[in-house]
Parts: structure tokens; sequence; C-alpha cells
């Protein structure tokens, strides 16, 4: 079967660093780099970013047991190949290796772009909520603020014209909630699908596009980050729902001309991403419920927005699935700064 598979399979002695078998389509495929018995020669092709990662999947494998969720990138011929690796260790002789190598080359870029574009949906979503939200907010404060100085007119056009602004505007403001709760939401019963997935390149991606949106939001942005690739085990869908979240947050308080940073760096195997705005701030007495279910700390935007969001405890969730921790610090008048962390891998 393996001899007439489109599939890489072969049969190492790790104590030798010598193959035992390799089928044609292993053949084939590291032909250009020959066909030598020692593995070494091969392991230089593993993209050097990933070659700790996978050194410290293999250790995790115990004699008798296999793996089958390791990813990882071949440079061949200046090509960058994914590779899904099926890997198992004998029992009765541990140094025998058998693996299976799939190229799903094709498939992560086909998943890279159906990220790209939710993540895209995701903040353009955000943005809209914004835009939509704060002026609908206003024509029904301005109505209701007509009708109480009308009352004694006693005009009974003008007062039933009025209310069906202000409860028109009530219904545009609670169609913009639910929608971007739905949105937000519908994939909580999904099973947690976490993948190694470069942290830079996703928050490059949700950076550019309220980037590209900071004139009409009358807000700058701005990220933060010395590295062109940060590793991290997510579940790229709902993890970046929780960080679009905070974003909208920040948004949401902070001032025109104000600013929001995204700054992502690691130490010591941790990587820590921080959402920090200008904002007003929260009040102190809020900080130790703040993430709590039902909590007191919900408030109106600046410009009239009304909550449409996760809420907190659920962004909490989100971010402890990850084995992460979240935390902030406030002052109030002197913005906000959400901390997440992460373990890199």
């Amino acid at each position: 079967m393996a001899e007439h598979d489109a599939q890489l399979y072969f049969i190492l002695d790790v104590s030798t660093s010598q193959f035992i078998y390799r089928n044609q389509a292993f053949l084939d495929f590291f032909e250009t780099v020959g066909n030598s018995d020692n593995i070494n020669q091969l392991l230089q092709l593993i993209h050097p970013d990933d070659f700790d990662y996978l050194n410290n999947r293999y250790k995790e494998i115990a004699p008798g047991s296999f793996k089958n969720d390791i990813e990882f990138r071949i440079v061949l011929q200046q090509k960058v190949y994914h590779h899904k690796l099926t890997i198992f260790v004998e029992k009765e002789e541990p140094n025998v290796v058998c693996g299976r190598l799939a190229d799903v080359t094709e498939q992560k870029l086909y998943e890279y772009k159906l990220l790209e574009f939710m993540n895209k949906k995701n903040a353009v979503l955000n943005i809209i909520s914004h835009d939509l939200a704060g002026p609908l907010g206003s024509i029904q404060m301005l109505s209701t603020l007509l009708t109480h100085h009308l009352k004694e007119a006693k005009n009974e056009q003008i007062t039933k014209i009025i209310s069906m602004i202000e409860a028109n505007s009530k219904r545009g403001i609670k169609m913009i909630q639910e929608f971007i709760k739905k949105e937000f939401l519908e994939s909580a019963g999904v099973e947690l699908q976490k993948k190694r997935v470069n942290l830079v390149e996703i928050i490059e991606q949700i950076f550019s596009e309220y980037k590209s949106s900071e004139l009409h939001l009358n807000i700058n942005f701005a990220f933060d980050c010395g590295y062109t690739e940060i590793y991290v085990m997510i579940d790229e869908v709902k993890f970046m729902q929780a960080v679009n979240n905070l974003l909208s947050n920040a948004i949401k308080f902070t001032p025109d001309n104000g600013t929001v940073t995204l700054k992502l760096t690691k130490n010591e195997g941790k990587v820590l991403l921080a959402i920090a705005d200008t904002g007003i701030g929260i009040p102190k007495k809020f900080h130790e419920k703040l993430f709590d279910k039902f909590n007191l700390a919900g408030r109106v935007g600046l410009r009239g927005e009304h909550s449409v969001g996760l809420g907190m405890s659920i962004i909490k969730t989100i971010i402890e699935w990850h084995k992460g921790s979240i935390w902030l610090e406030s002052e109030e008048k002197q913005g906000t700064t959400f901390f997440i962390e992460l373990t890199e891998c």
C-alpha cells in the first residue's frame, strides 16, 4: 500500500540516524537532495523556525504510541512545503520510528485565505458597528430630548413623528447588537481547533484593517513588534474574536485623535500581547469584578455606542481555553491596557 501511495512513508532507526525503509513517493519528493540513507541531510531542510518545535513534539511520544497532529515546513529548492507528520514509536524497539508525511501546502494556503477574510470580516463588522451605532444612539438621544421639550406644545403630529424616529433608532441599535453578538458567539459551541500559527502575521492582518479606517474613526492605530514570527498554539477564529472585541472596546472609549496600540513581545517562552488605548480608563472599583459574569462595569461608549460585544467574562474564557491569562492596567482618564499572555511554541 505504501509503495503505491502518494503520501511519504518511512521507517527510521533513530539510534543510527539511518532509514530502514522509504516508499517511492518519499524518494521522488527528496530526489533533488539525493537519496542518502542518513536522515541528517533531510533534517537540514526543515524550516529553522520549526526545528525546535518538531524536536519537542517528538520527545512527547512515548514508546508504543503515536502522534498525528504535527505540522511543520520543509524548504526545498526555495519553495516552502507544509507537511503533516503522523509518527509511531515501536514499543519493543523504541529506536525504530515509523512515519508518514502528508503534503498539506494547498490546504494551508486555503485555510490562510479563509481565516484572512474571516479576520477582515470581524474587523469590518466592528468598524461598522461603531459607524452605525454611534449616530443611531445620537438620534435616539436627540429625539428623546425633543419629546421632552415639545410636551407643552401639544402637537400630536410632531410628537408622533419624533416617537417614530426614536423607536426606529432603538430598533436599528438592537439589530446591530444582535447581529454582532451572533457573529461572535455562533462558534462558541464548536470544539476548539488549535493549530500552530504565526501570531505576528495574524495580528498584522487585523491591524491593517483598523489602520485603513483610522481617518473616519478619528483614532490613530499603532503596531509595535520587533519580530516577524512568533508561534503559538491557538484556535485562530476564537482567539481573534477576543482580540477583536478588546480592540472594539478600546475604540469605544477612546476620544477623537486618541491612539490604540497593539504591542507584541516574547520572553523566555512566553508571548505577551498588549492592547492599549489613550481613552477614559476604567474606574478601579470595577477592576476586580470586570471579568465576572453580569458585572456592572458596562458603559455606553463616548459616541453613544451600546455594548455589542462578547463581554469580558467570555473573552477571559476564550483566553483560558488557550491555557493563557488576561489582566488589565487602567487609571481613570489615563487609558487602559489589556494584557494577554500565551506560551510560545
